[in-house]
């Protein structure tokens, strides 16, 4: 076995692994995804589908394997005892686009021959960056045979077998294959943008459909069909009266029109992954239609009666029979809606976000009634479009919005959508749903229909301006990461819109509402009541202090734990003496007193705690510019499961926020580097200590 120090599941590349093993003489056993019964199943729970597994390498399976075996074809390609047909299907369909497309994904530089390791490399666009993964050879059986993905005809060839075992490990186990979405896999091979046809309403299906799938396909887009099954239906996948099956992914692999006498015909050629039980009916391998044609026709559509799962159909019976077409377009300018009018445009301009829906932070939900307020707090990102389309007779801009969600543990379970505003007004502040009002700006467009697809696409056509994208889940307070990006024809400046009312720090501790401050007797009093010979306040005294001050002028205790004393008295002793005098002490508490008056200002509901959408308004209220990022630390920091804060918790993050704006305003001011308001400069020595004291 070949153990590699530092090894991660994504972390060494190809190279230095087969390096390795050449030098030491080994074979290459994946530490990541070992040939075990771990690597099969999500969360260690077993599926009981897989049955016995034995983990063989392809020179124990046969005498002499090859990763490929004369050509790549579609035909490579038969599905397994996993329910991952879409999978299947979109690697069928990936070897019918250019070769240096599945090359990309599948390098042929690899072998069981000369120089061989036992590992191997396949790369996937993996939500906005290419990966490389690994694997070992180990490949799962009955013992004799591949259980899983493999070429039937030729049971010598294992390249198909090892890219399911690549994509398998990047999903996070074979049972993370199953259910998917062929236009997902699609993406994951392309890093394309996907775009979902619905079929189910008939009346609905555009006229031109036929044409517009046509130059889909001439334009290098992918796709896939599927029908849907009945919700109450138990079984993955039903099989129909016509040798089709509901619940289950075909790709289209090739559209043609056929001459037949004066008219013509329409006709699509479908796969099932399964390499076999195909479509019975007219155009299909034995009927009649087929029979009819001349030989010379059945040659061009390169006609095979074979049981081998790919068949022709006319185009009246896919739209009739399937409700959903999938699609994975190569260039944004091959989206179906647009694509008649907009053939010529192959450079795009491509900008990426990642970020997040938090609870009680940014997950504000679509803005139904109850929760209209909180739609606002969703993550905002603008865009100016100033320079018009070349070929757009409208002086008109395109803007193509794609979001993604980031699976997690591969699944895909909360409705996304977005919404595109129009700013009248050029401020540039968050939209929080005030100013929209006073005509600042306008909803003008959306995704449509909140959609649980991983991905949501939609191209429009706007004029110049200041636009504003506003993703969000359906239902409020659903976590998720995405990924945001956005096309244009031409160059044009986006950005995160975070902050609110920006402006540059100030020195000065933040201004905060009048309450009324104890009295001075008082003060003193308990603190030489507490303080010891030195006449200062230590962590321990400072608690007790706390909990008498806070029962006599607030009619409660405050408790601070030790450690939440320690950070007061790092944040009040600037001198890092560990110890409180009487004015540093005063000061303490009136800060405290104030601090604990505006959370009970915000704590509405009388919960006892605040949560992100509470504490971005509280900090508003202190003067502070704090952005959402910082916010969602702070709550991961000092908040609990349900990502609030209580009150002792929300005065040391004041008191340390405050501490931390001081001291970058003062090394702000030293460092005045190219005028830059937002930069600060520390040494190594400072920053310890600044991090490691407070």
């Amino acid at each position: 076995m070949a153990h590699i120090r530092g090894y991660g599941t994504h972390q060494l590349n190809y190279a230095t692994v087969r390096d390795h093993c050449l030098k030491t003489g080994s074979l290459f056993v994946d530490p990541g995804f070992p040939p075990e019964e771990r690597s099969l199943y999500l969360n260690g729970q077993r599926d009981r589908q897989f049955g016995r597994v034995v983990w063989k390498r392809p020179r124990e399976i046969c005498s002499r394997p090859r990763f490929v075996v004369g050509n790549i074809d579609r035909h490579d390609l038969d599905q397994g005892y996993i329910g991952d047909c879409w999978f299947v299907a979109a690697a069928a369909t990936l070897c019918t686009s250019h070769r240096n497309i599945f090359e990309r994904v599948v390098p042929l530089d690899q072998t069981f021959d000369t120089e061989y390791t036992g590992v191997f490399r396949f790369n996937f666009w993996w939500y906005g960056d290419w990966k490389e993964v690994i694997v070992d050879d180990y490949l799962p059986t009955d013992g004799t045979k591949l259980i899983f993905c493999r070429n039937r005809e030729s049971k010598d060839e294992f390249w198909s077998a090892l890219l399911e075992k690549a994509y398998a490990k990047l999903r996070g186990g074979y049972s993370g294959l199953v259910g998917g979405k062929i236009q997902d896999g699609l993406v994951d091979f392309t890093g394309g943008i996907s775009e979902v046809i619905d079929l189910s309403n008939k009346d609905k299906i555009p006229r031109k459909f036929f044409y517009l799938l046509y130059k889909s396909i001439s334009m290098n887009s992918m796709v896939g069909a599927s029908i849907h099954k009945h919700p109450n239906e138990k079984d993955p996948e039903i099989e129909l009266t016509n040798g089709l099956y509901a619940g289950h992914a075909y790709s289209i692999t090739a559209i043609k029109k056929v001459p037949l006498g004066r008219y013509s015909v329409s006709l699509i050629r479908l796969r099932n992954p399964w390499g076999k039980n195909e479509w019975t009916g007219r155009w299909s391998d034995r009927s009649e239609e087929i029979e009819t044609l001349p030989p010379a026709v059945r040659n061009e559509l390169r006609f095979k009666r074979a049981n081998d799962g790919e068949f022709w159909m006319c185009y009246e019976d896919l739209i009739n029979i399937f409700d959903e077409i999938q699609m994975c377009h190569l260039q944004p300018d091959a989206l179906t809606k647009e694509i008649a009018d907009d053939e010529g445009t192959t450079s795009w301009n491509v900008t990426i976000y990642h970020d997040a829906w938090k609870k009680g932070i940014s997950a504000g939900g679509c803005g139904n009634p109850p929760n209209e307020n909180l739609y606002w707090k969703n993550p905002q990102f603008f865009i100016t479009l100033t320079d018009t389309d070349e070929k757009n007779p409208n002086a008109e801009c395109t803007l193509i919005v794609s979001l993604t969600e980031k699976e997690y543990n591969n699944q895909s379970d909360i409705c996304i959508g977005f919404a595109v505003y129009k700013l009248i007004s050029p401020d540039m502040k968050p939209l929080d749903g005030e100013r929209a009002s006073r005509n600042s700006m306008r909803l003008t467009e959306r995704s449509g229909q909140y959609e649980y697809n991983r991905e949501v696409t939609r191209r429009f056509e706007l004029t110049p301006g200041v636009y504003v994208i506003i993703p969000s889940t359906f239902h409020p307070h659903a976590e998720a990461k995405f990924l945001l990006r956005l096309f244009t024809e031409k160059r044009a400046e986006s950005g995160v819109l975070d902050i609110d009312n920006p402006r540059p720090v100030s020195p000065n501790r933040p201004p905060v509402p009048h309450v009324i401050t104890p009295t001075c007797d008082l003060i003193t009093e308990l603190f030489l009541q507490y303080s010891g010979k030195d006449k200062r306040l230590d962590y321990k005294e400072v608690r007790s202090f706390i909990l008498a001050a806070s029962s006599e002028e607030m009619g409660e205790e405050i408790k601070f734990s030790k450690e939440a004393c320690r950070s007061l008295v790092a944040c009040m002793a600037r001198n890092r003496s560990g110890l409180l005098d009487i004015n540093e002490t005063r000061k303490m508490w009136r800060e405290i007193t104030v601090y604990k008056s505006l959370f009970k200002h915000f704590d509405n509901n009388n919960t006892g705690t605040v949560d992100g959408t509470e504490l971005q308004n509280m900090f508003t209220k202190l003067g502070l510019q704090v952005d959402k990022i910082l916010i969602q630390c702070i709550l991961r920091r000092y908040g609990g499961r349900g990502s609030t804060l209580s009150l002792d918790a929300f005065i040391i993050v004041i008191f340390k926020l405050i501490l931390m704006f001081e001291l970058f305003q003062e090394h702000r001011e030293k460092t005045k580097r190219g005028g830059l308001e937002d930069v600060a400069q520390f040494t190594r020595s400072e920053f310890l200590q600044y991090t490691m004291f407070g």
